[in-house]
Order: C-alpha cells, then sequence, then structure tokens
C-alpha cells in the first residue's frame, strides 16, 4: 500500500523496535499512515544510526532482533499502520572485524575468497599490490610492534588471529607465528598500518571518506541476492510495505540497482536518497517512485525569504566577516581542498587509469598534469552525478554535465587543456571503469567539498545552507513581478503532480544542517536585514572582549556563523552550541579538523561560547532580538509545515518535529522525543477534523507548547488518511492566486477541487504593511470548513483576513 504519510523513527540502543511498538498507538492516532525506520540489518555494536550494517542476514540484534521486529509489525497491523525501511545498499561496515563475515574471509583469503567481488578492491595497486590496506593503527607499524602492541594468538575456537587492542584480524592459512608478529603481518593479504596512511594509499571504495564503511559492489547479482535477501523477504511477507534507498549515486549503475529492486519486491513504493540541485530532474527511466524530498526543502526555504535582502545580506556578510561574499568561488575552494586531502585516494586512481589510458595512446601527459585537470573537471561539476552507462550513449543531460565540467575547468587551466580533453572523452565513452569510477567521485566532492565544508565556512544566511540548497540563490526578484518565489513554487508543484506525484516531501530528516523550525525563524532575518545588521554589529562587538586578541581566535567568520546559530535556535544551552559548533569548525577545515585538530584553536573558541553566554550585555541583546522574532518564526514554521504536508507527494514527519523543535544537526538532531508529553497534548486538541458543525474552535495560541504545530500535522495527517484521492497518483493540483495589497504576502492551492490551503509568507513585511485588508483568494464554488478551527466558508471570493484571523493558516475541506 502507497503511504499517505510517513514519520521516521531514528532506532538505536535506547529506542529499540520494542520502544517503537510503545508509540504505535499515539503515531496513529497523529494521522500518518506508514512508520519510516531507520536502517534495521545488524550494525556495528553500539551503532547510533545503523548505517554501518555487518550483516545483512539478520534484523539487528541490538534493536530486539526478529522477535521485536515481529512485535512492532503486529502492533502496526493492530493500529492500521505499516512500515517503511530504510535499506543501505552501498556499503557496510568493515569494524568490528569479526563481526562482518564476509570482509573477515576477504582479509584471510585475499582475492581468492568467495567474497572478494563484494567489495572494491583495487588488487593491483602499485603501494599495495595483492594486499588491502587497513588502516587502524594509532602510530607507525615499526612503532606498534616495538611497543608491543600487536600480537598473534589464539581465540576461543583455537584459530590464530591478530589483535591490536580491540581489533581482531584474521591470519592466512599456515601463516600464523606468534614468536614473529612482524613476519606474520608481512604474510597477510591486507597490510595494517597508520591510520593516517589511508588519505593516500587507501586502496578500496568507501562512502565518501569514511574508512570504516567500504563499499559494495552491488552490480554483481550475488552481491545484490546476498545482500537484500533478508529484506525481500519481508517485503514479500507484507512487514515493509515501502523502501528508502541510501545513497544510490555511490553505486555503480544505479537504473540497473533499481531495476534489479523493483523486479525482486514487486515494485513496492520507493524513494531514493537522490539530492537533485537546482533544475535538475531525477532520470524518468529509474523504477522508484522519487526522492526523499531535500529538493522540497529548499524550494519552501526560498519561498519564505524577502528577495530584496540578498544584497544587504551579501554586504553585512563581508563587512562582519571580511570574507568575500562569491560564494562559487568559496564552493571551488571547498572541493578543491576535499579533493588534495580526505578524498586523495580516489583521484589518485582515476588519475592512474587516465594515465594509462594516456600512455596507450602514447600521449605525452604526466601524472600531474592529469591530476590537475581532474580535480579542476571534478570541482567544476554542479550535480552529484551524471548517469552515463558504459554500455550506451550519453544522454543529452549527462553529456551537458560533463561539457560545461570541463569547459569551466579549461578556463580555470588553459595550460591543461589537453588534459582536461582527455577526461572529458573518458569520462563520456573511455573504459567503464573509468567512467563508473569517475561518477561514484563526484557524489563525494560534492557531499564533502559543499555540504560539510563550504555550508560551514559560507554563512551569509544559514537557512539556505541545506543539503539540496544553494547559499547563493536567494528567490528571484524583478521589479513589476512580486509573484516570482510563489511561481517558482507552483511551477515546480504541478511538475511534481504530474512526474513524480508519490516522491516524498520533507521539512527536516537525520542529515539536515538545522530542523525546519531553525530555518523558518532564520528566514525572518531576511525581512530585517537592516535590523538585523545592527543586532548582529553590536553583538560582534561586544564578542570581541572575549576572543584570543593575540591570535585572533575564533576566526570573524566563525564568530558570524555562531551568531546566527544563537538567533536560529536560542535558547540553546552552552553544552548544545560548543558541541555543535566544534563539530561546525572541523568540517570548516580551515584552523582544525577532524584529522587535524588544533587544541588551541578549539579551546579558544570554546572560551569564547562559555564566555559570550555568561556576559549579561550580550544575551541581553540576543535575546531582545530573538524575542521579536519568535512568533514570526513560529508563524513560517506551521506555514511551509502545512504546505510541506500538503504539496504533491508523500509528507514525512522527522521525529518530533510535529512540536517546535530548534535541533542542530546529527548528533543534535537525534537526541530522544518525549511521546509521553506528545500523546497528552495530542489528546488535550480533541476531536477529528470536521467532526463537530457547531460553534469555531478556539485554536491553540503560538506558545512554546507547540500545541499549535501539532494540531496543523494531527489534522492534516489524519485528512490525507481519510481521503487518499485527494492528494495521490491522480489528484490534480491548481494554484490560487491572491489578489490585493498584499497577494504577495499569500500562497494558496486546492488539490483536487475538494482541499485547499492557504498560508502567509513574508509575515514581518505584512505585519509593517498594515496586515491583509483588501487581500483574497478565489475559492472554489461550494461550502467549506477549516478543519483547524472549525469555522465555514462559502466559496468564491474569499477575503484572506477572514480566513486566517483565528489562525496563522488554513485547510478547508468541503463540507
Amino acid at each position: 500500500m502507497v503511504p499517505t504519510s510517513t514519520y521516521r523513527l531514528q532506532l538505536n540502543l535506547d529506542f529499540s523496535l520494542t520502544d517503537a511498538a510503545v508509540v504505535v498507538p499515539y503515531l496513529a492516532a497523529l494521522g500518518v499512515s506508514h512508520l519510516y525506520l531507520s536502517p534495521v540489518l545488524e550494525a556495528a555494536p553500539g551503532s547510533t544510526h545503523g548505517y554501518d550494517v555487518v550483516e545483512h542476514g539478520q534484523i539487528n540484534p541490538e534493536l530486539g532482533g526478529t522477535g521485536g521486529l515481529r512485535r512492532l509489525a503486529a502492533a502496526c497491523r493492530k493500529a492500521g499502520l505499516g512500515i517503511v525501511v530504510d535499506v543501505v545498499p552501498n556499503h557496510m561496515s568493515v569494524t568490528p572485524e569479526a563481526a562482518n563475515a564476509a570482509w573477515w574471509s576477504v582479509l584471510r583469503e585475499g582475492p581468492e575468497s568467495p567474497y572478494a567481488t563484494w567489495f572494491d578492491i583495487d588488487w593491483a595497486a602499485p603501494d599495495n599490490p595483492g594486499r588491502v590496506l587497513v588502516p587502524i593503527l594509532g602510530a607507525g607499524l615499526a612503532d606498534c610492534l616495538a611497543a608491543g602492541e600487536i600480537s598473534v594468538e589464539q581465540d576461543t575456537e583455537g584459530a590464530w588471529v591478530v589483535v591490536y587492542y580491540d581489533h581482531v584480524l584474521p591470519t592466512a592459512p599456515g601463516t600464523a607465528d606468534p614468536d614473529d608478529v612482524a613476519a606474520t603481518l608481512d604474510a597477510q593479504y591486507y597490510r595494517l598500518c597508520w591510520w593516517r596512511v589511508a588519505a593516500s594509499e587507501l586502496n578500496y571504495r568507501r562512502f565518501f571518506d569514511i574508512t570504516t564503511l567500504a563499499g559494495l559492489r552491488q552490480e554483481e547479482p550475488d552481491v545484490f541476492a546476498a545482500t537484500h535477501r533478508l529484506l525481500i523477504e519481508q517485503v514479500r511477507a507484507g512487514t515493509f510495505e515501502g523502501l528508502r534507498i541510501d545513497h544510490p549515486d555511490g553505486l555503480a549503475d544505479p537504473e540497473g540497482y533499481l531495476r534489479r529492486l523493483a523486479d525482486a519486491s514487486g515494485g513496492v513504493w520507493t524513494v531514493v536518497e537522490k539530492i537533485l540541485e537546482h533544475d535538475e530532474d531525477l532520470p524518468d527511466t529509474w523504477a522508484c517512485d522519487g526522492t526523499t524530498g531535500y529538493e522540497g526543502i529548499a524550494r519552501l526555504t526560498r519561498l519564505f525569504l524577502d528577495p530584496v535582502a540578498g544584497h544587504p545580506l551579501a554586504v553585512l556578510y563581508q563587512e562582519i566577516t571580511r570574507a568575500d561574499p562569491d560564494y562559487e568561488a568559496e564552493a571551488r575552494a571547498a572541493k578543491l581542498d576535499v579533493l588534495a586531502g580526505v578524498l586523495q585516494p580516489e583521484v589518485d586512481r582515476l588519475t592512474a587509469l587516465a594515465l594509462g589510458e594516456a600512455r596507450e595512446a602514447r600521449a605525452d601527459l604526466t601524472r600531474t598534469g592529469l591530476r590537475e585537470a581532474l580535480c579542476e573537471v571534478l570541482a567544476a561539476f554542479d550535480v552529484y552525478r551524471a548517469y552515463i552507462r558504459p554500455d550506451g550513449t550519453p544522454s543529452l543531460e549527462a553529456r551537458g554535465h560533463v561539457v560545461r565540467a570541463c569547459e569551466q575547468a579549461r578556463s580555470y587551466l588553459p595550460g591543461r587543456s589537453t588534459e582536461v580533453d582527455l577526461i572529458e572523452d573518458l569520462a563520456l565513452s573511455g573504459p567503464p571503469e573509468f567512467v563508473m569510477r569517475f561518477q561514484q567521485t563526484c557524489g563525494p566532492v560534492m557531499a564533502k567539498g559543499i555540504e560539510d565544508t563550504a555550508f560551514y565556512r559560507y554563512s551569509r544566511l544559514i537557512a539556505l545552507n541545506e543539503v539540496g540548497g544553494d547559499p547563493a540563490r536567494f528567490p528571484a526578484f524583478t521589479t513589476g513581478h512580486p509573484r516570482s518565489a510563489v511561481t517558482e513554487f507552483h511551477e515546480a508543484n504541478l511538475t511534481v503532480q504530474r512526474s513524480w506525484p508519490l516522491t516524498m516531501t520533507t521539512l527536516s530528516t537525520h542529515d539536515t544542517k538545522r530542523s525546519e523550525d531553525v530555518r523558518a525563524r532564520l528566514a525572518v532575518l531576511s525581512e530585517d536585514p537592516r535590523g538585523w545588521a545592527e543586532v548582529a554589529g553590536r553583538l560582534v562587538r561586544l564578542g570581541e572582549r572575549h576572543r584570543d586578541t593575540e591570535q585572533g581566535w575564533p576566526d570573524r567568520s566563525t564568530a558570524y556563523f555562531l551568531l546566527q546559530t544563537l538567533v536560529g535556535a536560542w535558547p540553546l544551552s552552552t553544552e548544545r552550541a560548543t558541541q555543535y559548533m566544534l563539530k561546525a569548525v572541523r568540517e570548516a577545515k580551515v584552523y582544525t579538523s577532524w584529522t587535524d585538530q588544533d587544541p588551541a584553536y578549539e579551546a579558544a573558541l570554546t572560551n569564547y561560547i562559555e564566555s559570550v553566554l555568561e556576559d549579561e550585555e550580550f544575551l541581553a541583546v540576543l535575546t531582545g532580538y530573538v524575542g521579536t522574532l519568535v512568533e514570526l518564526g513560529r508563524q513560517n514554521s506551521l506555514a511551509q509545515k502545512l504546505l510541506q504536508l500538503t504539496v504533491p507527494g508523500v509528507p514525512d514527519v522527522y521525529q518530533g518535529q510535529e512540536l517546535w523543535d530548534l535541533s542542530l544537526v546529527d548528533p543534535d538532531n537525534r537526541r530522544p522525543v518525549n511521546y509521553g508529553d506528545r500523546t497528552k497534548l495530542l489528546a488535550e486538541l480533541g476531536a477529528e477534523p470536521g467532526a463537530d458543525t457547531g460553534a469555531p474552535r478556539r485554536p491553540p495560541l503560538l506558545d512554546d507548547s507547540g500545541a499549535a504545530k501539532l494540531l496543523v500535522v494531527a489534522r492534516t495527517l489524519r485528512t490525507r488518511r481519510e481521503h487518499p484521492e485527494w492528494f495521490g497518483d491522480r489528484a490534480t493540483y491548481r494554484p490560487l492566486w491572491a489578489s490585493g495589497s498584499a497577494a504577495e504576502n499569500v500562497v494558496a492551492f486546492a488539490r483536487s477541487e475538494s482541499v485547499v490551503t492557504v498560508v502567509p509568507r513574508l509575515v514581518l513585511g505584512l505585519r509593517r504593511g498594515g496586515g491583509w485588508r483588501d487581500t483574497t483568494i478565489p475559492l472554489p464554488e461550494g461550502r467549506w470548513t477549516d478543519v483547524l478551527t472549525g469555522r465555514k466558508h462559502d466559496g468564491g471570493t474569499a477575503y484572506v483576513l477572514r480566513l486566517l484571523r483565528d489562525f496563522p493558516v488554513s485547510l478547508l475541506v468541503r463540507s
């Protein structure tokens, strides 16, 4: 059954499958049709997320195992709910080594292992021929051997193993010598080494830059069969009614994988974690129902930004940080940084392939020149991947991505045009290995260079620094066409309804950089660039006395990033602010990083945060300004939530987001959710939508309880569940254009001529402009009931002031 809506649950040791079963009655009352579970297959011990699978053949025992899944499924059936599950096809964890039987076999038997084809290992790598790199040592191998940290011992079953602290590795048959550890290691099919060696010599594909997550070769039929057998069995048994596919861009052939999956699953509802850039379309040949919705997040964020603020906010950013406001330059620099750093092994492997082709063609090109050209081409790529199959002709769209990237690379490296020409030819029609590896590298460059680097360096308005978003893209503004952002929104929804009507929509996920409510509040800054400039300037000056003036730490960019974080997420504890900012600066990789931490810089940053949050004058300015934003931000939150729940697609609610939630990036957004309080609050909200026909109900206030948001979520999800035909693949979408003095401040549309959504936008400007006054929208003919307030309305011309006088947003259904 296709979901009418989903609710994402993050499973872990502290919230198991059994715990999920306990909250099923609440979720059923909330109105969802399906639970959407994070990965459930056995993961590395203590996993907090489940994406580090070690065994595909069983449900994670730490989550409750098969019994826990059975109990959850029974509870869902009783409540009339289905289950959607997260699938991780791209990679699996290789630590602890003994937990992954396939990896253990590869380490023990090398290329002769029956699992050698599972992993994308370069056994012919010149630095480690015939051996796979195992970079787990805390120091050089010689030092670890001299310190006696590595030993050869017998395990509980009598097999000889290599032991290094918590790591246990196999030995090839007949090679173990407990009296000569070095000789034993020399005889293995793996090279045990310092963890830093991975930065230059790693010889297997991984997930982005995470060495412990080795890439899987799903293009091999036996790999697909073994890694999906249990999941497909659960689909066929009716336990799982939908699949969410993690990171398909990492696969050699995403289209082929999805076709095989659809055949095996019977075409069950499937969405893919595909991040679409501006004007990029999901390939229509993919056997899926759409994406997980990141492009919708970006679209909704832009809808609530005042387009005139782009320039003044850029000026403010430059004045405070003294940084170049050109985001494109920042993004290119960030990509080049990760290509020279954490992604060096991937670049080296591609360079070696290109060099081999050059020498075969007798072209006198150097490794250095090819590497420089390759890095510029990869940095110029503006999408996560171009889908080119080595056995076919590239589509015009795929060819266009490659050609444009190469054109840009030539402009930066005119002296390497010959090398770029070769890269272009190889990427479009070269040997299959180069074609596939080039595409599998584009994604990590985008993810690590943009999401995990540039987004933490550039801070004109961090509400735009979101997965699938573009910090440079403020909504269009053309004099005489104030509806440009609204037009973009409606046109995109019409396209989705026509092409991908069952795609997922969302506002928050486990990967978003900040929650939907944080972004909604920060959007208000775009309506107050002058006021924000004054406040930000004062806060920066007040913070100066807490900086390390000798070193100039924290730097101005980090201080401004912190200011926006405090404004968006306030009230924020010192501990949460510090942990978040330490992650932010390590991701930025300017003064410190995850692999090369600078204790002095991080200490200065920590001291700065602690000091400003104890500074009464600083806090007075901060809290005073935040106080002017809270209600406006909550109005934005309700508006964007109602839009997300009613536009074309299947809406997802990330755990806890049915109330106000000011979470930041993980692990902050994975904090426990209090379902007890939510259950009580939901009961207090009363009857089902439209259940009474008496006087209008008094809706909840926009207070700290979050009841107002819960009302919107529950009433809308229940409406969708009761009338799926209004929102499904055969539904219709029609924009309702407003007229009057505040026409640009309202967004409205009808679904299947049976339900109407009306929300405000640019609410600060609306307030300053005198409110709705003469603004109207054309309701379809008939009698309408607002399911949020119970108030009745007639069709035809309707004053927005009357529609929204009781509550900030309106959801009308035919009486």
